[in-house]
């Protein structure tokens, strides 16, 4: 029999389920979540949004996933490490998700400290998702030059790792440098928050990111069966055992109407089932999507876990 997938929510971008002065609500859902037996919560990242951030023209239902160029430049969306840190106070155990995490607009030290404080207090439950990016506005405003964010995004994950692990540090690269610095406090976690690696896809560089810094990876596409034995090959020469990686789902909503919240049975039933075959060690699902009252954030939840077990449990 397949095992049962954890599951996690995402708690970011609730703009049809939450008013915006009503942001406290999202720490009474984090609660909610570990009350209800998931695993984890997810706040998704910005720092600005620039007015060409809908170039791609908005979804048809407002409840559906913000992807590339399809969200509005006024959507509401607090600080990720603000919002993680007050979730962490609220809670005791369910595991916290910096996702999508711009690493490249701030300062490398600066990130590096935030999240080992934020891994201390939380008592070690930190998992980051650290992305490049998409939107060339959000960078102009930072004065980053857009097409080194790829680039900026290496040095700055060997500069976490070195000074998480390190005291005093040093660092020579292309755009940051140091030398004897202190960062402290360190993270609970060995070596620093464990680190998911995001991606498109599963390309050359994406493979380099999770052999070198992984405890798994999250993808907007399914990987073909030549970067899944390539990510092998890279793994096994590295020493590691990419069965050990953590893998995950995002369960897509069924909308029916483009007013309406989406049909959860059918969008379980259509995203699911692959996964658990998979084999994945987690499904995400999104309840915005799927409710706009915020009281029922307690049944939503215990509904989403009786229909994922009912789906594994089925011969």
């Amino acid at each position: 029999m397949p095992k049962q997938p954890k599951l996690t929510v995402i708690l970011s971008e609730l703009d049809t389920l939450i008013k915006p002065h009503e942001e406290r609500l999202v720490l009474r859902f984090a609660q909610q979540a570990e009350d209800a037996g998931y695993d984890g919560i997810h706040i998704i990242d910005h720092v600005v949004m620039g007015p060409h951030s809908d170039f791609k023209g908005l979804p048809d239902n407002p409840r559906a996933f913000r992807w590339v160029g399809n969200q509005r430049p006024d959507q509401h969306m607090p600080s990720q490490i603000v919002m993680m840190s007050a979730i962490a106070a609220v809670t005791s155990r369910i595991r916290l998700h910096a996702t999508a995490t711009l690493v490249p607009l701030r300062p490398p030290l600066l990130n590096a400290k935030q999240w080992a404080t934020l891994d201390l207090i939380s008592g070690g439950r930190l998992t980051i998702t650290p992305i490049a990016g998409w939107q060339q506005e959000e960078y102009a405003a930072f004065g980053i030059p857009f097409e080194e964010r790829s680039r900026r995004l290496d040095e700055q994950l060997e500069i976490m790792r070195l000074v998480w692990r390190e005291t005093p540090a040093s660092y020579e690269g292309k755009f940051y440098r140091f030398k004897d610095i202190y960062v402290m406090p360190k993270p609970v976690q060995p070596g620093g928050p464990e680190i998911i690696i995001g991606g498109d896809r599963m390309s050359k560089k994406v493979i380099e990111r999770i052999v070198r810094y992984g405890a798994g990876y999250t993808l907007t596409s399914a990987p073909d069966a030549e970067s899944l034995a390539l990510l092998g090959a890279e793994m096994r020469k590295a020493g590691r055992d990419v069965s050990a990686l953590k893998t995950s789902g995002l369960v897509f909503p069924v909308f029916t109407h483009p007013a309406k919240p989406a049909d959860l049975a059918r969008s379980i039933e259509a995203s699911v089932p692959p996964f658990v075959e998979a084999g994945v060690h987690s499904i995400t699902i999104k309840p915005s999507q799927f409710i706009d009252d915020p009281g029922e954030m307690p049944a939503f939840l215990r509904e989403v876990d009786r229909r994922i077990e009912a789906l594994v449990c089925t011969p």
